[in-house]
């Protein structure tokens, strides 16, 4: 919580007692109101003021109207009101502790991290399976890059997941607002770093529901170091995105809901009471091929996903296809060296553009599971896959099957959403056992020191990845016999 929100909770909490214990001087009642209204006010002004605590500015104004009553109201009346504030201000700090307001912690790169938005038309395709069908294919990209200050100008930095809030203000805008008051280490549109030789790319797909930035911390990381990061958000996959005529785009809710419903194909007890009647793992893998089958809808927009990486490839290979300003910086990397990345759907998405395309030369999921057209066939690149326990069981195929190194990333105590900004966002995630007991920054400083440890093998033609070595207690690594040969 913001210091100015603490003092708020303090002051309608003594206001609320002053209010309605008889000894109590009616002049703390005014302080508390003084106090109050200067929190309220100087949170208005600093930009601080959230929906969070809406329940604890209701009671501040209800208590406050009820300073110019002079007499008390019976014991009873008395008692009902003190337990109706108490719930609205206990209520308020829950909210404002379950979304709460973080301080980043900085990559630890060499380089400053420059960020740019772009929007990206691909004429070959529409959305017709959006029910859109006039409507050509448009993707947003963010992309992160290392970057010089010079020093002249003051950059603006960018604030976390802009795209939920920018534009319109619609429901979704007013929800994430909040996000506005935690920035990033990302500076808008600075120049981007003089290097004799390519940048290293990498291409992102996020999760069902979230957006290209839905991992800053790591894509600060990575670009701190070198890489230029190249986020996809998905149209109409996404919570919001902001086209190029400005409208805000939200995810089709009947497709949303197919694909999240299609999730549940892959069920653990049904993996794990059929897979106890097996020996091998050719037949545990032959479960996940038919429990990830089944999930047709969801296989569905893995293939247009795929699609929307494949046409950035398309792009990264041709700059000129690009609008002029992604060209210029797209005209600096290396094509020869693409790794891709993606998690939950987005890594089932990489894992089946991997397995096609041979532009992919390294590839990293994160904690996705198994879904597309090509689940079958066998990975031909380098691959990393990061896990939480419940999850490690479907990607033993991999571990086996793989035709290039491999290596599988077990990250004890982590849940699905601590492989992404969630793990430190929604607290509440944690409380409702859908994270893991791992600490947030632990399992950031884990997803951002394996990953680069990762790509800097497979593109930077670095040494063996020596996971172990990184010092995290948590990672159990698993390899296949081509992999630190």
């Amino acid at each position: 919580m913001y210091l100015l929100e603490t003092v708020l909770v303090a002051a309608v909490l003594a206001l609320l007692v002053a209010q309605n214990v008889r000894p109590i001087s009616r002049n703390v009642a005014l302080a508390s109101f003084a106090i109050g209204s200067i929190a309220i006010l100087s949170s208005v002004l600093l930009g601080q003021a959230r929906w969070q605590l809406a329940p604890a500015y209701l009671l501040f104004l209800a208590l406050s109207l009820l300073l110019l009553k002079r007499s008390y109201s019976h014991v009873v009346v008395r008692s009902v009101g003190v337990a109706i504030g108490v719930l609205l201000l206990g209520l308020g700090v829950m909210l404002a502790v379950a979304l709460p307001i973080v301080t980043l912690p900085a990559p630890d790169g060499p380089h400053a991290v420059g960020s740019r938005s772009f929007s990206l038309v691909d004429e070959s395709r529409n959305d017709a399976y959006f029910d859109a069908p006039k409507e050509n294919r448009e993707l947003s990209l963010q992309v992160w890059y290392p970057g010089v200050l010079d020093g002249v100008f003051e950059p603006s930095v960018r604030t976390l997941w802009e795209e939920l809030y920018r534009g319109p203000l619609d429901p979704v805008a007013l929800l994430a607002g909040y996000l506005r008051g935690i920035e990033t280490h990302s500076y808008r549109n600075i120049p981007l770093l003089p290097s004799e030789s390519a940048f290293p790319v990498i291409v992102f797909s996020h999760s069902l529901g979230l957006t290209a930035e839905q991992n800053t911390p790591l894509m600060e990381h990575l670009a701190s170091h070198g890489y230029v990061v190249i986020g996809i958000t998905h149209t109409r996959m996404a919570m919001r995105v902001i086209s190029s005529q400005g409208a805000a785009i939200y995810p089709h809710p009947e497709r949303y809901r197919e694909a999240f419903a299609d999730g549940a194909a892959l069920d653990p007890q049904e993996f794990d009471e059929r897979a106890a009647q097996v020996t091998s793992a050719a037949q545990r893998a032959e479960i996940v091929f038919e429990l990830g089958e089944r999930a047709t809808k969801l296989n569905e927009q893995v293939a247009i996903r795929v699609a929307d990486m494949r046409f950035v490839l398309d792009v990264i290979e041709a700059p000129a296809k690009a609008p002029a300003d992604l060209a210029s910086l797209l005209g600096r990397v290396d094509a020869d060296r693409i790794g891709l990345m993606g998690m939950s759907i987005g890594g089932a998405t990489v894992i089946d553009l991997c397995k096609s395309d041979t532009r992919c030369r390294a590839g990293v999921n994160l904690d996705g599971g198994l879904f597309g057209e090509y689940q079958r066939q066998p990975l031909r690149q380098p691959f990393l896959s990061m896990v939480s326990a419940p999850n490690q069981p479907f990607g033993e195929h991999l571990l086996v099957n793989s035709l290039s190194d491999y290596y599988e990333v077990l990250v004890e105590g982590a849940g699905h959403g601590d492989f992404c900004d969630m793990t430190f966002l929604l607290p509440v995630m944690k409380w409702l056992g859908a994270n893991g007991p791992i600490d947030p920054w632990r399992a950031v400083d884990i997803v951002n020191a394996v990953t680069r440890e990762f790509f800097d093998a497979y593109l930077r033609g670095g040494s063996t990845p020596r996971f172990e070595a990184l010092g995290f207690t948590e990672l159990r690594v698993s390899m296949n016999d081509l992999a630190g040969s």
